[in-house]
This record gives structure tokens, C-alpha cells and sequence, in this order.
């Protein structure tokens, strides 16, 4: 009898502190995180018949990098992707950029397709992207998918897809944020960028410059790098916005060591604009 009623005692003693903490963490939970870039509609990530990869505003600042493509070689499992030197990319023969996950891709980029805002990204006269375009500071998230996704985006995604999403300004009043940084063989690193939010209208606008003088003679560049975006909640579920980018720079080729390039140089301007309106019933 008196063993009996201690064991009893003793397993209720033992489930007192289980309990009480499962009570104590039922209180935490967190929201299930919505992405766009497999399905090209707003679905739960854990409902993606694919790998995908999110890089969110957090990961974007905690490197230093003002070029947006480092950031994700670093991040995403898988994804590699080829530099020239301390800054910059540059074009054609001698540039670099080439983007490869799970060993698809390369030299240029024809088998990975990057996007901005779901909108196809190609340079007109070589037919792949522009890495130097792509800047850091003007994007809130990235979302990568890591396989073939032919089917929703055609055969230029036969080794994935790349879906830069850009900022907006989110809160309320005024915000600024600047960086300057400066390093070896003079490579210069300027960001500026900030906000404005009143009601149901927002603007966000930035500026960046890089240069260097290069490792290596003839292995110079700069480029200058603007953006801005504004938009306008007409309702509850419809929403008007646009944004303008412009990147100009100069990218010299030195060549090989066995065969070295002097005056090889690229100097390019692009620019991109765009106008959306956009619904969501929820």
C-alpha cells in the first residue's frame, strides 16, 4: 500500500515541470513565411515542390558587399558564382559573373535566370545578365530556386531562378542610411540611401559608387549606380507603383599574365524602368 502511493506521488512530481513548460512554450510561435518565385503566386514555402532558398533584408546588410551577387555566392547552398577581381564584374571576354547552382550555369549565364520583381533580366547584346546592375541596397529579398524550373519560366531556368525583389519604404516618416568604406589598391565603396512614407504613398531612393585601380595594371573600375521607387495604395487591394535604375560603368580587361591587354576597356550605361498595378484579394 505505502509503496504504491509513493510511486504515484513520485510520477506526478515528474510531470508537474513537464507540463507547466509546454504551457510556457505554446505561447511562442512565429508566422509561415510566403514566397512568389516557384509557383508565380503567393504560396506557403513549405508547400513548394521545389528548393528554394530566402535571403532577407537581415542577410543582405550583415556583408559589406555593395554588389548584390557575392552576397547570395555566399549564402546559398550550392550556387556559385565567378569574380575578376577586388569589385566589379565587366562584360564579355573579359568579364565574370557567371552564375552556377548545382553545376548548372556558367560563362555567360544562359541556364540561370535572374529576375527583378518577376520581370526577365537580359542585356540586349549578349543575351544573358548584367551582374554589375545588381546592387545590394536596393534589394529587400531574394528568392532562389535551386533546380530546373523550365516549366514555369522557360528553358533559359534549366539550373534555377533568381528573383530579385526590391525595397519600398515601410515605415512611417523619414530613415537614411550611409556607408563608406575604403581598402587596398584604392577601392572605394560609397552607399546612400533612404525613405519617405506618409499614408498610403511611399518613396525609396539610393545611390552607390565603386572604384578601384585593380590588382593588376589595366584592371580598373567604377561604376555609379541609382534607383528609385515610388508608389500608391488606391484601395484596400489595389496598389500603383514604378521604379526607374540606372548603372553606369567602365570596366577595363587586362588580359592574361602570358598575354596582357592594355586599352581593352568597356563602358557601359543601362537603365530600366518599369510601371505596375497591382491587386490582392488576399
Amino acid at each position: 500500500m505505502f509503496k504504491n502511493s509513493l510511486m504515484v506521488f513520485s510520477i506526478l512530481l515528474i510531470g508537474l515541470p513537464l507540463t507547466a513548460f509546454s504551457q510556457k512554450d505554446s505561447l511562442n510561435f512565429s508566422l509561415d513565411e510566403i514566397i512568389v518565385t516557384g509557383t508565380r503566386a503567393q504560396i506557403n514555402r513549405n508547400n513548394v515542390p521545389m528548393t528554394i532558398s530566402v535571403i532577407n533584408r537581415n542577410d543582405i546588410e550583415e556583408s559589406s558587399e555593395s554588389a548584390l551577387l557575392p552576397v547570395l555566392s555566399e549564402r546559398i547552398p550550392g550556387m556559385f558564382v565567378t569574380e575578376r577581381g577586388i569589385t566589379g564584374f565587366g562584360v564579355s571576354s573579359g568579364g565574370s559573373g557567371g552564375i552556377t547552382v548545382r553545376g548548372v550555369g556558367g560563362s555567360p549565364t544562359t541556364s540561370v535566370l535572374v529576375l527583378i520583381d518577376g520581370h526577365p533580366q537580359y542585356m540586349g547584346i549578349m543575351g544573358h545578365h548584367l551582374p554589375d546592375a545588381y546592387v545590394a541596397s536596393d534589394v529587400e529579398r531574394v528568392e532562389v530556386v535551386r533546380g530546373p524550373a523550365s516549366i514555369l519560366y522557360g528553358s533559359n531556368a534549366m539550373g534555377g531562378v533568381i528573383n530579385l525583389i526590391t525595397r519600398k519604404q515601410n515605415q512611417d516618416g523619414w530613415s537614411t542610411n550611409g556607408r563608406l568604406m575604403y581598402g587596398s589598391y584604392h577601392t572605394q565603396k560609397y552607399m546612400l540611401n533612404g525613405g519617405w512614407k506618409h499614408g498610403k504613398s511611399d518613396v525609396f531612393a539610393s545611390i552607390n559608387h565603386d572604384r578601384t585601380d585593380g590588382h593588376r595594371n589595366n584592371s580598373g573600375f567604377h561604376i555609379t549606380n541609382a534607383y528609385t521607387r515610388a508608389g500608391y495604395g488606391l484601395s484596400e487591394y489595389f496598389r500603383i507603383w514604378g521604379d526607374v535604375s540606372v548603372a553606369s560603368f567602365t570596366a577595363q580587361n587586362p588580359g592574361t599574365i602570358a598575354r596582357p591587354l592594355f586599352d581593352n576597356i568597356a563602358d557601359i550605361i543601362r537603365g530600366v524602368a518599369s510601371a505596375t498595378l497591382e491587386n490582392n484579394y488576399g
